[in-house]
């Protein structure tokens, strides 16, 4: 009888984990990864292949009657000073939130990253977006995340500013807040906080070359533009289709518990080489990596507008060649999934 109810919870905990379900509350920025992005459908074919039942939501938060605003302010303002409601999904309180959900996601539309400089008055109570004010107001949020042990919380960094729509100063400000979320905000107390993960989304979408050839340094990538001449800081379809899957992938990470690290994927080259480069009608994928090799690997060629020209999924043998004569002349990302991680880079055709 023992050895039966033993088994009988050890099937439970296996299920309760496997079953897990996450909330990601956002604005504008995050749909267009959500949806663009396929994360509910990426979730989905992981569920199908690995016998799990995880589930993923999303909510535009906070929305009517509060304002359309969701900066560190905001978040504080919600959940901390009282100004959310028990019922009212648009602006639900965390604690009505976590009764049915074990992951609650959130982020700030990308206005969060037009960071002034500090006035010398930080105040957790201030709408005003310093450097200062946001981490007196991202303690307190870790303050009450911590009041959950058994819930879990992903936080996005900043979502960047398109080049026309900030100043230099502004951006490298932008850039200093999620270097200070990445690095310290989990450490300075000396405190652990198993349960709270970061997604630097401002790392994968972000200019880090200080002097690219195109766009600006901490800004919104230049490839990732919606319009070169128009001022929009959403980020363009072929953003969101990069960044979906990785998105879709540390949801699924964080279900697991796992301690997760993302990267640009354009920083794994040495995984991927494309020669040749620019190319003339074939291009030839190296994966030198040995630990994809003799993987079941899916290939996607995207076009600068985010649409899918050629899509293929097969087992990797080291060397595919890929016939791009047909292929109108520009850039194109090659994205390489082997279920676990994303690997992508830039190919030109002449």
């Amino acid at each position: 009888m023992k050895v039966f109810i033993s088994a009988l919870l050890i099937t439970v905990m296996l299920s309760s984990l496997n079953g897990q379900s996450a909330i990601f509350l956002h604005h504008s920025t995050g749909e267009g990864v959500y949806v663009e992005g396929g994360v509910a459908g990426w979730i989905s074919n992981y569920n199908s292949a690995n016998g799990t039942s995880y589930s993923v939501t999303e909510r535009s938060y906070p929305d009517t009657p509060y304002p359309w605003e969701n900066y560190p302010y905001d978040y504080w303002n919600l959940w901390i000073n009282n100004q959310c409601n028990s019922t009212n999904p648009n602006i639900q309180c965390l604690n009505n939130i976590l009764q049915s959900y074990d992951v609650v996601i959130y982020k700030h539309c990308f206005p969060g990253a037009g960071i002034a400089a500090d006035n010398g008055t930080p105040s957790v109570s201030s709408p005003i977006k310093t450097i200062a004010n946001y981490k007196l107001q991202y303690r307190a949020l870790r303050n009450l995340m911590d009041q959950y042990p058994g819930k879990k919380f992903i936080v996005w960094t900043l979502a960047p500013l398109h080049r026309l729509e900030t100043t230099t100063e502004e951006a490298s400000r932008a850039r200093e807040f999620v270097n200070w979320v990445k690095s310290s905000w989990l450490t300075e107390d000396g405190k652990s906080h198993p349960n709270i993960y970061i997604f630097d989304f401002f790392g994968l979408v972000a200019e880090s070359n200080p002097t690219p050839v195109n766009g600006k340094v901490n800004c919104l990538k230049y490839e990732y533009e919606k319009s070169h001449t128009i001022v929009d800081s959403h980020p363009n379809t072929l953003a969101n289709t990069t960044v979906g899957p990785i998105f879709a992938q540390f949801i699924v990470n964080t279900f697991k518990g796992q301690t997760t690290e993302i990267s640009d994927p354009e920083s794994n080259l040495s995984r991927l080489i494309i020669y040749p480069n620019p190319s003339d009608g074939i291009i030839t994928l190296d994966f030198s990596d040995s630990s994809i090799y003799d993987k079941m690997i899916s290939i996607d060629i995207l076009n600068l507008n985010g649409q899918i020209i050629f899509s293929r999924q097969l087992m990797n043998q080291g060397l595919l060649n890929i016939d791009a004569s047909a292929f109108a002349k520009g850039m194109y990302l090659i994205r390489v999934n082997d279920g676990k991680q994303v690997f992508s880079s830039r190919v030109a055709v002449d």
